[in-house]
């Protein structure tokens, strides 16, 4: 299990689409025993109404945190502000300021308190985190829903097969490529 992380808005959407099978409020506590998220992250799970139930139900039932910069004391303002600046300048766009805004704050904030893991389902965002705020102390690693079901795989995080291959597809990926690849039988 991994200690702290901090989730990014994408990530509660794909696992959250279902109103049957509720993969984003079971999922979540299987890989981490404290899961933070930014207000400003929380705001943009907008849809589906399924994402945004169990989101909500994760709030409530205390197993996800909602934090946010206002709460840090000086000295952790100083790195978020600082990390936050650095972000901002190659991943905002002044012509569309919110867009970004969630993964930006989520990261400045792991950084001045010391998440070491940003569950996201963005792709590229790993080598902006290592060229940005990854100095060899308090980094940033990020996990897609591919990590998490790689490191359920090998029993770094306790979530069976069968649970893993219904998150592959309800993201939409390809069961032979879980079956033949992802996690061979």
């Amino acid at each position: 299990m991994i200690a702290k992380i901090i989730v990014d808005a994408d990530l509660c959407i794909e696992p959250g689409v279902s109103n049957k099978y509720r993969f984003l409020y079971d999922i979540l506590p299987l890989i981490s025993s404290k899961i933070y998220m930014h207000t400003h992250a929380l705001g943009e799970v907008m849809m589906p109404p399924s994402a945004v139930s169990q989101l909500n139900d994760l709030v409530n039932d205390g197993k996800i945190e909602i934090v946010n910069e206002s709460g840090l004391d000086a000295k952790d303002r100083v790195i978020f502000d600082a990390a936050y600046r650095s972000l901002e300048s190659v991943m905002i766009d002044p012509n569309r300021p919110n867009k970004n805004k969630g993964e930006v704050c989520s990261l400045a904030y792991a950084k001045a308190t010391g998440i070491p893991v940003f569950a996201t389902d963005e792709m590229n965002l790993q080598p902006i985190i290592d060229s940005k705020l990854n100095t060899g102390m308090d980094d940033i690693t990020c996990i897609r829903i591919v990590d998490i079901i790689g490191k359920a795989h090998t029993g770094e995080v306790d979530v069976p097969r069968k649970l893993c291959k219904a998150l592959w597809a309800i993201a939409g990926k390809k069961k032979e490529v879980f079956d033949n690849s992802v996690w061979p039988i």
